[in-house]
């Protein structure tokens, strides 16, 4: 991915102190230091699996805005600075109010251009001081409680709006208002509705497969290695972009009517959209090998399509409930 960083912006929202400080003047993206600080982020969380897809509301005021924006009637510092008051009147009013910078930037990406917001919690961290008294200087220590993250650490909530179709990608945490818990990104600065994300899908149809198969006497183990059968079988041998949720249950609850439907009707509760989208996170998670330990210390690594292939491996159940694990036609030993 390579990020055309056109613009960049940096608001203080000191919580702490009860006040926020906005910028009138754009950061200098020609920095060297500041560019890249910027645009490794970006790259970071761009294309992440944890990022939601959302749409904004009708009645959403920041919708407004971008498009006051889109038609030249506000500028990119009064376009941020907007968000800025915004996301600091939503963090004051949690029950934990937590001292944060925003990064609002623009940028294009495939042809396409992007308005971004960054945030960027502020975290306490120890750094030097220099001060000079009678012609001497004396280096200390101090206690700094603005670090911004580094370029190695990964912001956790953010933002990404496509400035011509208005499509939104983006990552929150909730957060706790007069009780209820609200997530201020979506709810109170973008004023949006979401899916949840390609990450939390693929987490939640194992768990919801596995919680399936206990609850009805299914093999566990048959479970989780026919879905990841599906997937590698789907990505791989079919190209296909997405995973069809409704083909996972065919495919892992062949013969059991009943306990595919339940799973279907779980993973719809769940907001599992019923097609998940294919990307890298995805793509080796669900296609990973099986993992297993035994409760002898013994731990196995295989990939699914072996399970209960008896050319690669058999599981035998001994007359006294035991389980045996046979290994069939191995050529060479690896010691690692």
């Amino acid at each position: 991915m390579i990020v055309g960083l056109k613009k960049a912006i940096l608001h203080i929202l000191d919580t702490n102190s009860g006040m926020g400080v906005f910028s009138d003047e754009l950061l200098d993206i020609n920095d060297a230091q500041i560019n890249t600080f910027i645009t490794t982020h970006i790259e970071k969380l761009y294309e992440s699996a944890s990022l939601r897809k959302a749409e904004f509301k009708d009645a959403s005021g920041f919708r407004g805005k971008l498009e006051q924006y889109n038609n030249g009637e506000i500028t990119f510092e009064e376009l941020s600075k907007n968000a800025a008051e915004r996301l600091y009147d939503a963090i004051a009013s949690t029950e934990e109010p937590r001292a944060c910078d925003l990064i609002a930037v623009e940028f294009v990406s495939n042809q396409s251009r992007i308005f971004g917001l960054l945030k960027c919690d502020n975290k306490t961290g120890f750094t030097h001081s220099i001060a000079q008294s009678d012609g001497k200087v004396k280096n200390n220590i101090i206690n700094h409680y603005a670090i911004l993250p580094s370029i190695t650490n990964k912001i956790g909530e953010c933002a990404f709006v496509d400035l011509d179709t208005k499509a939104i990608a983006y990552l929150g945490k909730k957060s706790k208002i007069d009780g209820d818990s609200v997530d201020i990104i979506a709810e109170l600065l973008l004023e949006c509705e979401y899916e949840i994300s390609p990450r939390e899908s693929a987490n939640t149809v194992t768990k919801i497969a596995k919680k399936v198969a206990i609850e009805n006497g299914a093999d566990q183990l048959e479970t989780r290695a026919r879905i990841k059968e599906y997937i590698t079988e789907s990505i791989e041998d079919k190209n296909y972009e997405y995973v069809d949720t409704k083909e996972v249950a065919e495919k892992v609850f062949e013969g059991m009517p009943t306990v595919r439907d339940e799973f279907v009707e779980k993973m719809e509760k769940a907001g599992v959209p019923e097609k998940v989208e294919v990307n890298k996170y995805l793509t080796k998670k669900m296609t990973a090998n099986i993992k297993l330990t035994t409760n002898t210390g013994v731990e196995l690594s295989f990939p699914p399509e072996h399970y209960k292939n008896p050319e690669f491996m058999e599981l035998i159940t001994n007359e006294d409930g035991t389980i045996s694990i046979k290994i069939n036609n191995i050529t060479e030993l690896t010691n690692r």
